[in-house]
């Protein structure tokens, strides 16, 4: 019997039990550029993030609103959709960012981690800045759990999501052989170990497996969409949250009134480029929501320029 290949070094709570067949929508959203304004791309940032305090966390304008709307759902009632988070840094910092989604009103049931110190007890330092094994590996675990799921998945344009979770969504979907597979994950960068990661995770989530309905790529690089043209209908590049919010508005994932909230704090959140009336034009034009959809979203500084 061939040796059981090393574990990718994670951490994560799953505070949701599910039934085998579960087919329904789960949510599943990366912390970092994404939700919260983390800097890692210096050293210096990287190194302060564990000991920063819930209160230094700064929260992309309008994030938290979206991000309790699709906790919420549209309808009338509470729908406690299923929401999950992942994040490349320590699990040391797992108090601070649950701290800091309690001050926001963020419920979730579960964070997965990159474990820093199993990176390092493996000799693997490559680890800390590679990106697309990690949130492979880090998925699969999570689709383990929930194999027959439907996920919408959200990242940003800093590390690599798009191609991260696109390659995801084909290898669930059964959409590569083991050859493309392999190479598809080697053009990406990730190593051969965590390339052996990624295939025990995906054996051991026998067919039928669920899908990945779309992917929402958060522009945080200020990067063109067309940049995302390769990767055709399953990524959507929003430019922040009233984007998104217009966007989950249009597939029905979240209401009118939380479209509204989130303009409100994409409004007084003082981030540049954050003009409402031109990102609502933006979204109509790039076909993100359709005007009618728009104009309910709230007054006049959240209607399409006609």
């Amino acid at each position: 019997m061939p040796d059981r290949p090393p574990q990718y070094p994670l951490t994560f709570n799953d505070q949701r039990t599910f039934a085998d067949d579960f087919t329904g929508v789960v949510h599943l959203w990366d912390i970092d550029k994404t939700y919260l304004m983390t800097h890692f791309s210096s050293l210096r940032g990287l190194l302060r993030i564990p000991v920063e305090f819930a209160i230094d966390k700064r929260a992309i304008p309008g994030m938290p609103e979206v991000l309790r709307g699709l906790r919420r759902g549209p309808g009338p009632t509470f729908a406690c959709a299923p929401l999950y988070f992942v994040s490349a840094s320590p699990p040391q910092l797992r108090r601070v960012v649950e701290h800091k989604m309690l001050l926001d009103g963020v419920e979730h049931d579960g964070i997965t981690f990159k474990d820093w110190l199993g990176v390092m007890r493996q000799l693997s330092p490559r680890r800390f800045k590679e990106q697309v094994g990690f949130k492979l590996c880090a998925l699969l675990a999570g689709r383990e759990r929930r194999p027959q799921s439907t996920e919408y998945l959200f990242g940003d344009d800093v590390e690599r999501d798009a191609e991260a979770f696109h390659l995801y969504a084909r290898l669930i979907g059964g959409l590569l052989s083991a050859g493309e597979a392999e190479a598809a994950m080697k053009a990406a960068g990730v190593h051969r170990e965590d390339r052996r990661c990624v295939r025990d995770l995906l054996d051991r989530i026998p067919p039928p497996r669920g899908r990945v309905a779309r992917i929402f790529i958060h522009l945080e690089n200020d990067s063109p969409p067309s940049r995302f043209d390769r990767f055709r209908e399953l990524v959507t590049p929003v430019k922040g949250a009233y984007q998104l919010a217009l966007a989950l508005l249009e597939l029905g994932l979240l209401d009118a009134a939380c479209a509204r909230q989130v303009g409100e704090a994409v409004r007084t959140g003082h981030r540049p480029g954050q003009d409402l009336q031109a990102l609502c034009a933006d979204a109509v034009e790039r076909g993100l929501v359709s005007g009618e959809k728009a104009r309910s979203a709230g007054p006049g500084y959240l209607t399409p320029r006609e």
